[in-house]
């Protein structure tokens, strides 16, 4: 059995999914991933790397069928059972011949290739591994695997692409997340409007000239709560299976103001601007302790 890699959830989490996957492939060339997870519960816009990045999705019929025994079996484990005794216990037997299920433990500090997750004893890894510190050593191998297509931009987003081309070193994207945040109690309100006003008025001491280009699911919140110049650029015709040229815009920016969210996470990191300046949110969640998320470079407020 060779090591399987679970993708899920939005177009963000896939990719440090598929970024920790191509690590991974470093230590075992053969790792490969499964897609089951989308088969249980469809995020947003479904698997969406293959078709945005034309990835190859290394999958075969056999990973699915592990992984889909492995997730029975953690959450047997989390049942206060016969059954959960018998998952807890089955879980255990399997790392011990080197079959085990391993679920990422963001709260522990990253150690380097020798830290817990490159175990022998591990086949399957479940989790987000949000965090550059996994891949960072083929940091240019990440960022050409995840190149936009920009022949597949839409009419509109081509013109403002080739805007920013022109604006020189002072656009910022701004991304505001709220739609399914207003109902997370998890990650609302972590980038309220406070956190927003600090990072423009900081952003514009470093900054001359600063031209704003909003990047949100709710224009309407921001015009109302966000004090920004008249000649801020509000995207919000990128719906649906075309949200991932928010994305791809948000890379070709010069400075980052982003959410507590994956898909700016990777519009600010995506960006090959050296100089840049990325501003973001202390914590990530409410309820789980990330302490990896965000590059050290990055501002945090």
């Amino acid at each position: 059995m060779k090591q399987i890699v679970a993708i899920q959830n939005g177009l963000g989490n896939q990719m440090f999914d598929y970024a920790f996957y191509l690590a991974l492939k470093r230590i075992y060339p053969k790792a490969r991933i499964t897609t089951y997870l989308f088969a249980r519960r469809c995020d947003h816009n479904g698997l969406e790397i293959d078709r945005i990045f034309s990835l190859p999705l290394s999958e075969k019929k056999h990973d699915r069928i592990m992984m889909r025994m492995y997730r029975k079996l953690y959450y047997l484990s989390k049942k206060q059972t016969f059954t959960g005794i018998f998952g807890r216990y089955t879980l255990k037997l399997l790392y011990i011949l080197h079959i085990g299920l391993c679920m990422e433990k963001p709260e522990i500090p990253y150690q380097g290739a020798q830290s817990y997750i490159w175990n022998r004893k591990y086949k399957v890894f479940w989790g987000g591994w949000m965090s550059e510190k996994w891949f960072l050593p083929i940091k240019e191998e990440i960022q050409k695997c995840f190149s936009f297509d920009l022949q597949k931009l839409s009419p509109k987003s081509a013109n403002l692409l080739e805007e920013l081309s022109q604006t020189g070193t002072n656009s910022i994207s701004i991304h505001v997340r709220r739609g399914d945040y207003l109902k997370n109690p998890q990650y609302f309100d972590i980038c309220n409007t406070t956190y927003y006003r600090k990072a423009i008025g900081l952003i514009k001491e470093k900054i001359d000239n600063a031209r704003f280009y909003v990047f949100s699911d709710d224009i309407q919140w921001v015009k109302e709560n966000l004090d920004l110049p008249q000649n801020t650029v509000y995207v919000n015709w990128n719906m649906k299976t075309d949200s991932w040229q928010d994305m791809c815009l948000m890379s070709h920016c010069q400075h980052h103001i982003i959410a507590n969210s994956t898909f700016s996470w990777w519009g600010a990191w995506l960006n090959k601007n050296e100089e840049k300046i990325v501003i973001c949110p202390q914590i990530f969640s409410r309820t789980e302790n990330l302490v990896n998320v965000m590059p050290d470079e990055w501002i945090k407020i």
